[in-house]
């Protein structure tokens, strides 16, 4: 094995496409990809309210239907999962890389700002109650849909494997071939 100084050049960053866990790392960071615009499809938030114990009106919101972040997470799925999985030049790690993890992180934040999303839907179907149920007092309840943890997963997933891949490059690029 032998030892080379990262010089910058792309003869530097060549080792990073043989590198086996590089490949892992773009598979599993299109997978994240694919997932987190999957994930807006799926209810992110919901609300039920129930009078005297007894499921009587329950609502649930995708990503799509919630605000624009459902969009904008659905939008850099797509485009993360394409850049990883129809990337055929391995050698432009650092710049996709560095997408990756950013991307990662805005799905992170835009998921994580959703999280009580189901307190508005349950404060509405309160505002709906009158006439409808027979006591003064119904429970409304929220929860957050499979939709918003499968995005917020697939954002935190491509921020540590963006970031990961680019620590595969700094290492191979310093220690050398790794066959």
């Amino acid at each position: 094995m032998s030892i080379r100084e990262s010089d910058g050049s792309p003869a530097g960053l060549e080792y990073v496409a043989r590198f086996p866990s590089a490949d892992l790392i773009i598979v599993g960071c299109g997978a994240a990809g694919m997932t987190a615009a999957a994930g807006t499809l799926l209810p992110w938030a919901g609300a039920t309210l129930s009078d005297r114990g007894a499921v009587l009106l329950a609502v649930s919101r995708t990503g799509l239907e919630l605000s624009a972040n459902g969009t904008v997470v659905l939008l850099l799925g797509v485009v993360c999962a394409a850049s990883c999985l129809l990337s055929p030049d391995r050698r432009r790690a650092r710049p996709l890389s560095l997408a990756l993890a950013s991307a990662g992180l805005v799905i992170t934040v835009l998921a994580t700002a959703e999280i009580d999303a189901g307190d508005p839907l349950a404060a509405k179907l309160l505002q709906l109650r009158i006439g409808t149920f027979q006591t003064d007092h119904p429970v409304a309840s929220t929860h957050v849909g499979l939709g918003l943890w499968l995005s917020l997963a697939a954002g935190v997933t491509l921020s540590v494997g963006g970031a990961g891949w680019q620590l595969v490059g700094c290492f191979t690029r310093v220690v050398g071939d790794p066959a």
